[in-house]
């Protein structure tokens, strides 16, 4: 009989394991509203303040990055992304920027009405 219970016990740790494992979540989540975003007009502590520190930074082609990115990746299921990344003048400034999300509410609203600036 212990013998049993423990095979369950075993078996319930193991399920539970592989449950856990199946997803992971990467950054910290941020609004898609990017309509606070100004080329040449926002700045670099504006942008920390409104998102805070950023996940990753980086250079292209010599012009400084940074990137917010959320990552929700499932083992069963969708997973989505999101990432906004910030290219830099060398006064701090938002040079250019990209956004790219698999979430089906950004996906519908980008679609419907693309960002243009």
């Amino acid at each position: 009989m212990q013998a049993i219970v423990k095979r369950c016990v075993l078996a319930a740790t193991v399920g539970f394991s592989l449950f856990q494992v199946g997803c992971v979540t990467r950054g910290q989540d941020f609004s898609s509203d990017i309509s606070w975003v100004a080329k040449g007009k926002t700045t670099q502590p504006e942008v920390e303040k409104y998102l805070g520190a950023p996940s990753s930074v980086g250079n292209s082609g010599g012009v400084p990055t940074w990137t917010y990115g959320y990552y929700d990746y499932r083992l069963f299921g969708e997973s989505k992304t999101k990432e906004l990344k910030f290219y830099w003048t060398p006064d701090n400034k938002i040079q250019d920027f990209s956004f790219n999300s698999s979430f089906p509410e950004d996906r519908r609203r980008l679609i419907m009405k693309p960002v243009a600036r």
